[in-house]
């Protein structure tokens, strides 16, 4: 009976010793998980700022600055134990865009499409990635990926630009008749917008070329 009682209080210090060794790994890691997001945060900031300045900017001192940003959007995505990377994932892509990197621009708006799809801000780094698809040329996958946009929210503040973007492509691919049909749908569903007058020119071009219906 001594010898059960003794085997008894072994097991529960080895538990008791178990659980505090348990707590003490998970406070190390609040710890330094905590501080590694802290970091990453103020590296953010500091990254945004370079994006920001870049926009304000021209040539160069343009490159330079989202250059700064690219390489710090990459450190921190690379980094572990930070848990909101969705912010730095969408302005990695944008700096990737303004540096004229559209492949490697349209992986990280991809990936953020892969990984936030149903964000609120989904719309705009579809319209983003299409975009990069149009750059590069793959204009059949940049309307397709406007078309997702658009149907996401037809009457938000980006219908216009996919509009425009869907027509604009599909001008380039030399469907012609359809992009016209396209310009006119956008010139009647968004008749206040500065896509509108883009779309009429487009428009006028194309019916003195003879393309127009």
């Amino acid at each position: 009976m001594a010898k059960s009682a003794q085997i008894n209080r072994k097991r529960i210090l080895l538990l008791a010793l178990l659980g505090a060794a348990i707590v003490g790994i998970f406070s190390i890691l609040f710890l330094v998980s905590d501080r590694v997001n802290r970091k990453a945060r103020a590296d953010f900031e500091l990254a945004t700022s370079y994006y920001r300045e870049a926009q304000n900017s021209q040539g160069e001192k343009k490159r330079e600055e989202c250059s700064r940003a690219k390489n710090l959007y990459q450190d921190i995505l690379g980094r572990l134990l930070v848990r909101d990377k969705k912010k730095v994932l969408f302005y990695l892509g944008a700096s990737l865009y303004c540096l004229e990197e559209y492949q490697e621009a349209a992986r990280a708006f991809q990936r953020f499409v892969d990984k936030y799809g149903g964000d609120y801000f989904s719309p705009l780094v579809e319209a983003r990635l299409a975009s990069c698809y149009e750059e590069i040329g793959e204009f059949e996958k940049a309307i397709e990926v406007y078309e997702i946009a658009l149907g996401k929210d037809p009457e938000g503040p980006l219908g216009p630009e996919v509009s425009l973007g869907i027509a604009r492509c599909l001008e380039l691919q030399g469907k012609l008749q359809e992009a016209e049909r396209r310009y006119q749908e956008l010139i009647s569903r968004y008749p206040l917008s500065p896509e509108k007058e883009i779309a009429a020119a487009r428009v006028q071009h194309l019916k003195a070329e003879g393309h127009g219906s």
